[in-house]
C-alpha cells in the first residue's frame, strides 16, 4: 500500500533530493570556506617569509645572513609548531628557536619565480602547512631558501568549526523545506482527497453525481466520472423499465386466466389456478433478480435498513391481525443495505412473513454490522422445523405444510436475491424456539 501511495511517493522524493541537495551544498561550502582559511594561513606566513627577507642582509664575502630574529614569540616557543628556516646550498644557514634540534624537510626544487605551498610532518609529527621561496640577493654568491611553516591543524579547526554550524544550519533548513514540502504535497492532493470524499457519498447513496468545483487538472475527470455514472444509472433505467413491461404484458394475462378459474370447478380449475399462481411467482421471482443484478453495478444505491423493517412491521401486523403478534425491531435504525429497496423489501418481506405465518405469538428480527456485511436474524416462536427439513425447505417451490397458503418460493427467492448480491441465507432453529432465518447482506 504504501508503494502505491501518491502522498508518500512524492514525500519520499521531496525528502531525498532536499538532503542530497543539503549534502553536496554542505561538502562544497566546507571546501570552500576550508581553501579560503588555507589562503587568509598562507597569506600570513607570506607576510612572515618577506619580515624574514627584509631582514637578511649579504656582508662583504657575499654570505647571507639575518640581521636579526623576528620577534613574534611563536617562533620563539619550542616546538609551537610555527617554524622558520633559511638555507642556503641545501643547507641550514639559521632557524627559529622553536625548532629546537629538528630541521625541515624541503621539496628537491624550489623555483626562484614563485612561492609554493605543500604539507609537511613537523617535529612531533605533525602535519604542518610550508610556503617556501628561494631568492637571489645582489653580491650574494649562492641563493637563499626561506621557509616558513605553521600548524594545518588550525586549519583543520577553523573548518571543523564552520561544518559544525553548517551542518546544524542546514539541518534545521532541510526540516524547514521538508515540512514546506509536505504542506505543498498535502494542498497539491487535495483535489484528489476531495474526488475521492465525493465518490464516497456517491458510493454510499447520499449523492448521485460528485458535485464540484474541482480543480481545474481534475474537473474534466470529475466530469467524465459523472457521465458515466448517468450513462450506468440510464442503461439500467432502460433495462428495468424493459423488464417491468414484459412483466406487466405478462400478469394482465395471467390475471384474465386466473379471474377466469376462479369461476370454474373441477380438478382442470385447480390445476390452472396453482400453474398461474406458480407463473406469477416466478414473474416476480425473476423480476427481483434482474433488478437486483442491475443494482449490483451501480453506485449510490442504498436502502435504510431501520425504515424497511418499520414499514414491513406495520404491513403485517395488519396482515396478522387476527393473531396478535408482537413484531419486535432490534438494532435495525442506523444501517443500511447496498442495494434496491425493493430487493430488501422482498427479502425481509418474505422472512418476516413466513415467520408471521408460523409464530405463536412472536416474532424477532434483528441487524447488526460487522465490516461491509450487514447480518439480519428474523425469528418466531412457532413450531420450527426438523434438522433435517432445515435445507429442504430452500429449494425452489419446496413446501413442508401444503396447507398453508403459498407458492412455497419464498424462501428461494430470498436466497436467490441474497446470492446475486453475494450474500446469503442459513436457516437455523430460534432460541425463541421456532426458525431462525439468517440473512448476511453487503452493508451501505
Amino acid at each position: 500500500m504504501a508503494g502505491r501511495s501518491v502522498n508518500r511517493r512524492l514525500m519520499l522524493g521531496a525528502t531525498l533530493w532536499i538532503a542530497v541537495a543539503l549534502l553536496i551544498t554542505g561538502f562544497v561550502l566546507t571546501e570552500l570556506f576550508r581553501n579560503h582559511v588555507e589562503i587568509n594561513f598562507d597569506k600570513e606566513m607570506h607576510d612572515q617569509l618577506e619580515e624574514l627577507l627584509s631582514l637578511a642582509e649579504v656582508d662583504i664575502n657575499g654570505i647571507t645572513a639575518l640581521t636579526r630574529h623576528p620577534v613574534d614569540p611563536r617562533y620563539n616557543r619550542p616546538l609551537s609548531g610555527w617554524y622558520w628556516e633559511i638555507f642556503v646550498a641545501g643547507k641550514t644557514r639559521d632557524k627559529s628557536r622553536s625548532l629546537w634540534d629538528q630541521v625541515l624537510a624541503t621539496p628537491d626544487e624550489l623555483s626562484q619565480e614563485r612561492e609554493i605551498a605543500f604539507y609537511v610532518a613537523g617535529p612531533r609529527k605533525e602535519s604542518l602547512r610550508v610556503i617556501a621561496r628561494s631568492y637571489t640577493l645582489p653580491e650574494a654568491k649562492e641563493p637563499i631558501t626561506i621557509l616558513v611553516a605553521g600548524p594545518a591543524a588550525d586549519i583543520e579547526q577553523s573548518t571543523r568549526a564552520f561544518a559544525g554550524i553548517l551542518t546544524a544550519a542546514l539541518s534545521v533548513l532541510g526540516l524547514g523545506l521538508i515540512g514546506a514540502a509536505f504542506f505543498q504535497v498535502r494542498y497539491g492532493i487535495r483535489p484528489l482527497i476531495q474526488m475521492r470524499e465525493e465518490l464516497a457519498q456517491v458510493r454510499a447513496g447520499r449523492a448521485t453525481r460528485m458535485i464540484g468545483p474541482f480543480a481545474a487538472e481534475i474537473e474534466p475527470l470529475a466530469e467524465e466520472l459523472n457521465g458515466l455514472l448517468d450513462h450506468n444509472r440510464e442503461i439500467l433505467e432502460r433495462a428495468r423499465t424493459h423488464a417491468g413491461n414484459l412483466a406487466h404484458a405478462l400478469k394482465t394475462p395471467l390475471a384474465v386466466l386466473m379471474n377466469e378459474a376462479s369461476h370454474l370447478d373441477g380438478e382442470a380449475a385447480d390445476i390452472i389456478r396453482n400453474e398461474t399462481a406458480m407463473m406469477h411467482d416466478q414473474i416476480n421471482r425473476h423480476l427481483s433478480k434482474a433488478r437486483a443484478a442491475g443494482s449490483r453495478g451501480i453506485l449510490g444505491v442504498r436502502a435504510d435498513l431501520g425504515e424497511t423493517t418499520l414499514a414491513l412491521k406495520r404491513t403485517l401486523a395488519l396482515i396478522h391481525e387476527n393473531k396478535n403478534l408482537e413484531i419486535e425491531l432490534h438494532g435495525c435504525e442506523g444501517l443500511s443495505f447496498q442495494g434496491e429497496r425493493q430487493d430488501l423489501e422482498e427479502m425481509l418481506g418474505n422472512l418476516m412473513d413466513n415467520a408471521c405465518k408460523w409464530a405463536t405469538s412472536r416474532v424477532r428480527v434483528q441487524g447488526r454490522q460487522e465490516g461491509g456485511w450487514l447480518l439480519l436474524s428474523v425469528e418466531d416462536d412457532g413450531a420450527g422445523i426438523p434438522e433435517n427439513a432445515l435445507s429442504e425447505v430452500i429449494d425452489r417451490g419446496r413446501r413442508l405444510d401444503e396447507a398453508t397458503p403459498g407458492s412455497g418460493l419464498g424462501l428461494s427467492i430470498v436466497r436467490d436475491v441474497a446470492e446475486l448480491y453475494e450474500g446469503k441465507l442459513d436457516l437455523a432453529h430460534s432460541p425463541l424456539g421456532g426458525l431462525a432465518a439468517r440473512l448476511k447482506l453487503p452493508a451501505g
